[in-house]
């Protein structure tokens, strides 16, 4: 078990994952559900400004997370991170009212700097789009110190169920209100772009608030996604001791998927229709293998956009992105264009 999680009894083990599973599934698995909250237009602190590319000013945002932990068994634990409970972005502003990605890290992200190169933030701009680059939970500088050292993603995704679903609900919490506090300043359609972790917070909002919900999206870009939290951990896990400690305690693969099916993005139908759904994906990933893409585009009813590099070393990407720009300009999203 990751640092901070309670020791429990082998013993124990399934029969608590058990009663786990059925406390997130009681009125939670379609929609609306009680897991996902609808958040308030957050209080956002403008932190420090500075000249962007192509025009943009840029300006880090904060604000105090309001965001309730749902399961009981999990509200002191979860609230003892008190770095987790502020949200934190980066937004490339125009302040023209043009359309506005938010971007999604991968695991163990959440410095900026490195999120708008793994973005190419500037391709984004330069083709009439603003860009706001939101901190994971538990991520960046929503870290708390496990031991004496601040470890970005230490703590979410892990094998504590109760933190990793809470986790993904307070995303996606937080990511509604980072919506609507872009449409109150003017952006004129507000969409999502994440790889890996990100790819399935992408494809996990998408399947929560769409365009005519409160705080949605009106297009979603899942790339290199993650699909299934279960499969992944008991894959990549296959020969760790945590991994046969449960499954000597009688965890299985299924068992561990209806804990985390209340935040699975296939558990629901998508709220944005197919046409503006996109998954790009890399035949050689080794990480997210090809299979979550494949499942993710099966349940949007969409094709993958493949391009032939992995989940680190993403050769030919550029091909699939520049399609998905193309097809959202088809859809009226792109906005004017701006030089420096």
């Amino acid at each position: 078990m990751a640092p901070r999680t309670p020791r429990i009894d082998p013993g124990d083990a399934r029969l608590r994952l058990v009663e786990l599973a059925r406390s997130y599934s009681e009125d939670t698995l379609g929609l609306p559900s009680r897991f996902f909250p609808t958040p308030e237009l957050p209080s956002v602190t403008l932190g420090r400004t500075a000249d962007g590319p192509l025009g943009t000013r840029v300006v880090d945002l904060s604000w105090r997370s309001e965001y309730a932990p749902f399961h009981p068994d999990a509200r002191d634990l979860y609230l003892s991170a008190t770095e987790n409970m502020t949200a934190h972005a980066r937004w490339w502003s125009s302040g023209s009212g043009r359309p506005t990605i938010v971007i999604l890290h991968g695991w163990g992200g959440g410095n900026h700097w490195v999120t708008a190169r793994a973005f190419v933030v500037p391709y984004w701009l330069r083709h009439g789009y603003d860009v706001a680059a939101f901190v994971l939970p538990f991520h960046g500088a929503r870290a708390p110190a496990v031991g004496q050292v601040v470890r970005s993603g230490a703590l979410f995704p892990s094998p504590n169920p109760l933190r990793t679903n809470e986790a993904f609900g307070h995303a996606i919490y937080d990511l509604r209100a980072l919506s609507l506090f872009l449409r109150e300043r003017g952006a004129s359609a507000v969409g999502v772009m994440g790889m890996s972790l990100g790819g399935y917070t992408t494809a996990l909002w998408a399947s929560i608030a769409g365009p005519t919900d409160v705080g949605g999206v009106d297009f979603a870009v899942a790339m290199i996604p993650a699909v299934s939290m279960a499969r992944l951990m008991w894959r990549h896990g296959e020969t760790s001791p945590v991994r046969r400690r449960a499954a000597k305690a009688g965890i299985t693969e299924d068992l561990l998927a209806e804990a985390f099916a209340v935040h699975t993005p296939t558990t629901r139908p998508p709220r944005v229709p197919r046409q503006r759904l996109y998954v790009i994906a890399g035949k050689g990933d080794r990480i997210t293998p090809p299979d979550h893409a494949e499942a993710l585009a099966a349940h949007w009813g969409t094709d993958v956009l493949w391009f032939d590099g992995g989940h680190l070393a993403q050769v030919g990407r550029r091909d699939a992105l520049r399609t998905v720009r193309r097809a959202l300009g088809e859809h009226g999203f792109a906005g004017r264009t701006f030089r420096s």
